[in-house]
């Protein structure tokens, strides 16, 4: 098996595990994804409690992805026997009471520098939705808070960077078994056009507050450019961006892009925001360098599927789509089967959930994607939108230094 790149929160030396230990977690934001999936994986762990809950609606979820699955707030809390807050600010207030350990902050992207920035001040290990956020200026700041603590964890919730496929790509390119990355060419689609055109969602398809779009970018390619970024260590340089947006709501459908990093390599990325339902997105990421090529194709959903010849999706069963590397020198490796989102609304959750919940019990920890990769995709996205409006290739800006 490959080795298991991991951050250790404190020096090795004065890591002390209580293997009795819960971690003690907060969810800020407890909308469809949060009820739907963060909560009841949570709950399902045996080394995590759930001790409270913070929403300021009484009804959350509304405008959000999935509102059908949210019930109440009285009645969530009962649930799940925690206690309500409305505002991040009474929560971490109340931490003489609730001894938190960590947070999950679950809240519309506009808002995940005020809040996930307040969970950070107060001393504690944050987990937050992605994108890190949707603004330029506030992900600086959200990656300066956090590199400045370095003992605490700031992780976000692309799930696809626990997956064991991404570590093994992640190995190989650190290794340099494809040599120098020359070019990069991805392509992610999502039957999705009931959330980026649907009036039910403005969260998704809206501009809030300083964002200057709304759509695919931000609700799903963020998952694209996290990916790449954490493998390949690339720092984007510029950005290109052609972008077709909806006739309903004006969110981005379907985007063309290419990017130039600081090495001269180049990134060629295309979204495709609605298809036709089959239950599963299409995942396409190719790695070409001096030495050979990577790929990391396939289908993936709640379930890897694959097609079959009547032309029907049936469930992965090993002969799925794997990571597969070829060297110059003739060599071809098969690595483990495509994965990535983490959709699995039963069991213990995500790698990522792993990370908040070692973290909180001073474990080690593997962080899939973190400031570093939150703030380079936000910077691309922010340049992605900027070139689409302009017509032209837009500087990056915000992660020069990185």
């Amino acid at each position: 098996p490959l080795p298991v790149p991991v951050h250790l929160p404190l020096p090795l030396h004065v890591l002390m595990t209580d293997e009795g230990k819960k971690a003690r977690v907060a969810i800020v934001g407890c909308g469809g994804w949060s009820q739907g999936w963060h909560l009841p994986n949570l709950a399902a762990r045996n080394d995590a409690e759930i001790v409270a809950l913070c929403d300021r609606e009484d009804t959350p979820g509304v405008g959000g992805c999935v509102p059908s699955l949210c019930v109440p707030m009285d009645e969530l809390c009962a649930k799940y026997g925690a206690k309500r807050y409305k505002t991040v600010e009474e929560l971490l207030a109340d931490d003489g009471e609730l001894k938190l350990d960590g947070v999950l902050v679950a809240v519309p992207h506009a808002h995940h520098s005020s809040v996930g920035g307040a969970v950070l001040k107060a001393g504690k290990h944050l987990l937050m939705e992605k994108p890190m956020s949707a603004d330029v200026d506030d992900a600086r700041n959200l990656y300066e808070l956090g590199v400045a603590r370095p003992n605490q964890a700031f992780l976000l919730n692309n799930t696809a960077n626990w997956q064991p496929g991404l570590i093994a790509a992640y190995d190989a390119v650190k290794s340099e078994k494809i040599g120098q990355l020359k070019h990069i060419s991805c392509v992610f689609a999502a039957p999705l056009g009931w959330l980026f055109e649907g009036s039910d969602h403005g969260s998704w398809n809206k501009k809030h507050g300083s964002m200057i779009g709304n759509g695919f970018a931000w609700g799903q390619f963020s998952h694209t450019f996290a990916w790449i970024f954490k493998v390949t260590g690339l720092t984007p340089r510029s950005v290109y961006c052609v972008s077709t947006p909806s006739e309903k709501t004006g969110a981005d459908l379907y985007d063309a892009v290419v990017v130039t990093c600081s090495n001269g390599c180049t990134i060629n990325a295309s979204g495709v925001g609605t298809c036709p339902d089959k239950g599963f997105k299409i995942i396409g990421n190719w790695l070409f360098g001096t030495e050979g090529m990577m790929s990391y194709n396939g289908l993936a959903g709640s379930d890897n599927v694959k097609i079959d010849e009547a032309g029907g999706s049936t469930a992965a069963d090993g002969a799925a789509s794997r990571l597969e590397i070829w060297t110059n020198d003739g060599t071809h490796e098969l690595g483990p089967p495509v994965q990535f989102e983490h959709l699995d609304q039963e069991g213990t959750g995500p790698g990522s959930l792993d990370a908040l919940v070692q973290a909180c019990r001073g474990e080690e920890y593997f962080v899939g994607a973190g400031a570093v990769e939150g703030l380079k995709s936000v910077c691309t996205i922010d340049a992605m939108y900027r070139s689409a409006m302009s017509g032209k290739a837009e500087d990056v800006h915000g992660c020069d230094d990185l």
